[in-house]
Order: C-alpha cells, then structure tokens, then sequence
C-alpha cells in the first residue's frame, strides 16, 4: 500500500504545484541524468578568461564618502574594525549567532556538483554550515574596513582567503558548488567588495581582476540550472537572476556579460511580479526570506538605477507593497519581526552593525528606495543605505497596514490567516502573536535546522509548536517531506476591526472539524482569544491549545500561569466547564503536569539558524465530543 500513497502524493504534489513548476523540475533532472549539465559545466581555461576580461574596473554605485559613513556609524565604527580584526585572524559567526573558524573547504571529495546531486557522494551533517562561510559574507566586513581605515591587514585577509577558496574549490567541484543560488551569493559578495575597494589608490589593479574573473566562473554556473531555481518559485530565483544582472554590469566588455545581464534582468523582474502578492505578502511564508528578497531587490534597484535602467513600474509597485508588508510585521519598539515560517539566518547583504533580527536597516533603506520616506528616526538603521548609495528622504507618517493586527505601538496582538497560492511554509493557521514593551511573549519557534537528526529536521514547522489548537495531535496539512505539505489548509477572515479580528481554517475537513478563532482586545492590558471547535456529526476527540513564552519565572495556580517579569497572567478556560489537562514544558522537558506525549520539540525558541534557546510551551487539553469553546485570557498587571 506505501507505494500507492506514494503516487498519491506525488500527484497531489503535481496538481498543487503546477505543470509549469513540475515540468521545470523534470528539465533539470533529466539534465542532471543524461550529463547535460555536467557538460555545460566544464573547468573554464584561465588563460582565456584572464584575457577576455577587461582589466579595467567598472563602477557599479556610486563613489562613497569615508568621512560621511564614518560620521554616519559613529560610536560603532569600533564594532565594525572588530569585526573585520576577527575575520582576519579566521574567526567568523555563523547565522549572526554560531562563533566558528573560517572554514571554505567543501567537506566532499572534489566530484562534479552534478555528481553530488546525482548521490554520488553523501554528505555528512547540514550542508548550510558548510555553504554558510562559502558565501563569502566575510568580505563585507572585510571591504567596509579598508575603505574605512585603509589598513592593508583586511586586503591581505581578503586575498588569502579568495585564494583559499579557489584553491579548495575548483570550479565545479564540490559541495560549494551544487546550488546556483549560493554561486548568485557569492557574486554579491565578491561585486560589493570590489566596488569598495576599487575606489582606494592602494587596492592593487591584478586583485580587481582576479576578483572579476572569478565572478564571471560564478556566473557560468548560473545560466545552465535556471530550470531548478524556476521551480522552486522563491528566493532562489530572484538570487540568482540577481547574480547574473550584477555579473553582467560588473564585467562590461566581456562576451558573455551582456546576455547575463538581459537574462537576469529578465528574470528577476518576472519573479518579482509572481512572487509578491497584491497586498505585498511574500511567496515563501517567511519573514526572514521576505527580508532577504527586499535585500536583494535594494542591491538590484541601487545598481539598476547607477547604471541608467531604473526598474519598470509594475515591479516598484510590487516591492513598495512588499515594504508596506514587512513594516507591518515590525515591533516599532524592537525593531524585530514576528518570526513567520523559515527562518534559516540569512543576511545577504550584512551591512549593519544592528541586531540580526533588527529589521529596520533593510526597511529604511526600503522606504527610501520604494516609498520615497524614511520610515525611522535617524538611528543606526540608516547604515545599510548609505552603503548602497541610497539618499536620504523625509521622516513621513506612514502609519502600517495591519488587516489582521490590533493593538499599539507597545502591546499588540496579530493572527495569521491566508490563502495559500504556493507551498506552505509552516503549519501556523490562526497562530497568534502577543508583543508587549517590545518583548514577544506568544512567540514562533522559528525554524532551527532544516538537516539535522530526528527529531531536529525542520520539526518546528509542526502545527504543535505554534500558537493555536491541534485536533487529536495532528497537523494542519499533511507533511510528506522537509519542505512539502500536502492537502494545504486555507483560512477565512470572517471580520477584522479595530479591536477584533475572527477567522477559520479547514485544515482538519477531513475529520469533518473546523478551527474557528477570535482574537479581542478589551482594554489596552489584555488579550482575549476565543477557539471554537465545531464539528458534524459530533465526535470524541483530543483538543490541544498552546502558547510558547519566553522561559520566565511563573506559578501556577489551578488553569491560571503568574508571571512576574514582565507581570502577566494567563488564564485557560472552555464553555462547558470540563475538566482539563495542563502541561508546561521547557526546553523538552515536562515541569508541570503528568503525560506520556513526546516532549522533545516543545518548549523551544529558535531566533536563527542553528540556534535554540529554551522557552516555555504551555499545553491545554481537552478530551470531548464536539463543539467546545477554549479561553485563553492574556492580561497585564499594571504597575
């Protein structure tokens, strides 16, 4: 029968992808099978390419002011120079949060990339902590010292650590090299810091080139496996029509470079448009991957219009839309967003010293860019602007667009109800997030490993983890693999005012179930969130609520959690005054209650890649035929 669900799934899976998205797929791993791409992807001959390169240098942004920028970061200019001190003594921090040694090597024998997608070679562990380092994120840090400081420790760091990646990572050979997308990144990279250091007299004219030579590998890899990044209908194509765009502005004169530059100029605005939606929400389901694609269209944007191609107008629309979308997931007091679906740690363009999950460096030069307004005070937000060459404009009112948000500036509450038109990303309808001071107290876990052992292989995804009910222990949608859910569950708004909002998913249709939720706001100090669970015919079954918090001193009494710091409680109720099971489990382990669940995914806060910090899952259950209304009542002490 396994090989019966199988095709059912891969069915299900074609019809909800579509033929296009199916079809590109199949093209490349017929290309992979038949040595197609292998062939495509030969050792280029260095001779030839030293020599069709120019071995003139193109400005692609504006020239920068060292006393302006340095004017600009201030105080934190030191931060800055130790950043760059530790990268060159070949210290780095993964993700914004793992410390680790600089290490490009590949971790696989030096196979063709096609090879190692074929299987040929089974890597051990998670290939992003091998691909991380590769993507060259350490020559921003690199760059932005010697443009500021003029020190030639950081070019000699640069130059031995380009040469140390070439030499332990021939084109085309190894793990670096079996994603397009991280060859786009790199590129990136390897453009900005050759654009900061092609304004110093001291930068030597063979490194430049040797730096364009091997964007222009990087390039080569691009073209061939656009099929696959077509597919997958996410960052991973905008990345990529990005890498071929800047390749082509960056090696002007050289043969290829045009075509490079029309194709990813193509490309990119054609993703552009698929992937953002009227209302500006992005494809993936992402907070974080919304940040990278607004990096990435900043990058795109600055060079297009240095170089005299000012992006159409249907595609300013669209990431004006999408700005407007991400300021709506931002806490004004933090700075940081909700952490909606994936959150794997990339920062493509690292050009802040600003937390990892301060959003406003990439809003404020968004708003500049797509809005033509700041939307923040002076701050160090503005650092990532000014880098890009991107004016400054007027602090405008620019209140945010919050359908499905209530609340102010230091409390509020948001719930999560869509309509899918692409692969989900998290099982999280009707999740529900509470900020108050700044602080998120109803959190997403976030995402902490897509490849890691069970029960670590993107687990945080489950329905379970979120803020919302689960029906007799089971997902949302049907999870066939890493990244893939099937029978996707769509959400209702039935109303969105000003102090209530009311929705409901179908998600559990096949247990003839739906989730009915209303978030309320009755005084500025406290939340009331109403689950209705309605079925026909009436049937027995398990009713879990959760909330993760922070791990923070509590007490319970009876169905009532005390919190002091900051002081809160949380309160459990049900319409029909039925006895109830509460658990409280903190970083997997059970510390309140009595059960035999699995505890082990529960009780976990994951802000970035790799990365998990204990927290606190509070469950409650239920055991009862159908319908049942659950209470949770969130309300703040006032001081």
């Amino acid at each position: 029968m396994r090989w019966i669900e199988r095709l059912q799934n891969i069915l299900k899976s074609s019809s909800l992808l579509g033929g296009k998205t199916v079809a590109q797929y199949a093209l490349y791993q017929i290309g992979l099978r038949t040595g197609y791409l292998k062939a495509r992807t030969r050792q280029p001959d260095f001779s030839i390419l030293r020599t069709a390169i120019s071995p003139a240098s193109v400005k692609i942004l504006p020239d920068l002011s060292v006393a302006e920028l340095k004017e600009l970061i201030g105080n934190r200019l030191p931060q800055l120079i130790q950043e760059a001190d530790d990268v060159a003594e070949g210290k780095v921090i993964l993700f914004d949060a793992l410390p680790a040694q600089l290490d490009l090597s590949p971790h696989s024998p030096l196979l063709h990339w096609s090879d190692i997608e074929r299987g040929k070679y089974q890597l051990e562990g998670d290939i992003k902590l091998i691909w991380e380092p590769a993507r060259l994120g350490w020559a921003f840090a690199l760059s932005r010292a010697f443009f500021l400081s003029n020190d030639a420790r950081y070019l000699n760091a640069f130059r031995n650590y380009l040469d140390a990646f070439k030499q332990l990572n021939p084109p085309y050979l190894g793990s670096n090299w079996t994603s397009g997308q991280e060859a786009a990144l790199r590129i990136l990279a390897l453009s900005f810091a050759h654009h900061l250091f092609s304004q110093s007299d001291a930068f030597p004219n063979d490194l430049l080139h040797e730096i364009r030579m091997v964007v222009a590998v990087h390039a080569q890899r691009i073209s061939p496996t656009l099929c696959y990044a077509r597919s997958q209908r996410n960052n991973h194509l905008i990345s990529e029509a990005l890498g071929l765009y800047t390749a082509g502005v960056l090696l002007e004169g050289y043969k290829a470079a045009r075509k490079w530059r029309r194709l990813g100029w193509k490309i990119f605005n054609q993703a552009i448009v698929d992937q953002i939606a009227p209302d500006g929400t992005y494809i993936q389901h992402s907070a974080n991957y919304h940040r990278l694609m607004l990096d990435e269209a900043l990058w795109m944007a600055a060079l297009s219009d240095f170089a005299g191609e000012p992006l159409p107008d249907r595609v300013r629309q669209k990431l004006t839309a999408s700005t407007e979308s991400l300021f709506s997931m931002l806490d004004p007091v933090s700075g940081c967003s909700s952490n909606l679906g994936h959150q794997d740690g990339s920062n493509v363009l690292p050009l802040s010293k600003a937390d990892h999950l301060d959003y406003r460096p990439t809003l404020q030069a968004a708003g500049r860019l797509f809005l033509k307004n700041d939307l923040f005070k002076p701050g160090p937000w503005d650092e990532k602007a000014c880098w890009l060459g991107i004016e400054t404009q007027k602090i405008q009112a620019h209140p945010p667009t919050r359908a499905l948000r209530l609340g102010n500036e230091e409390d509020w509450a948001s719930m999560r109800a869509v309509r899918y038109r692409s692969r989900p990303a998290h099982a999280d309808q009707l999740h529900v997030e509470i900020w108050h001071q700044g602080q998120n107290l109803a959190m997403d876990a976030g995402t902490y490993m897509y490849n890691a052992p069970e029960p670590w292989c993107n687990a945080l995804r489950s329905t379970r983890v979120h803020n919302t009910l689960t029906v007799d222990g089971l997902d949302q949608m049907l999870p066939t693999s890493r990244f893939m859910w099937l029978d996707w569950a769509n959400a209702e708004v039935s109303t969105a005012g000003t102090n209530s909002i009311s929705a409901r998913h179908d998600g559990y249709r096949k247990l003839g179930v739906i989730h009915q939720r209303t978030l309320r706001s009755p005084s500025n100090s406290s939340w009331e969130i109403r689950d209705e669970v309605l079925a026909s015919p009436a049937k027995t079954h398990a009713i879990t609520l959760h909330w993760l918090l922070p791990d923070l001193p509590f007490n319970i009494d009876d169905h009532c959690i005390h919190f002091s710091q900051p002081a809160f409680v949380l309160k459990f109720s049900n319409d029909r005054a039925l006895p109830a099971d509460m658990l409280v489990i903190r970083a997997g382990a059970l510390i309140h209650g009595k059960s035999d669940i699995n505890t082990t995914i529960y009780g976990w806060f994951s802000p970035t890649y790799g990365v998990k910090h204990a927290a606190l899952s509070v469950l409650y259950t239920l055991h009862t035929d159908l319908p049942i209304a659950v209470f949770s009542h969130w309300n703040f002490l006032k001081k």
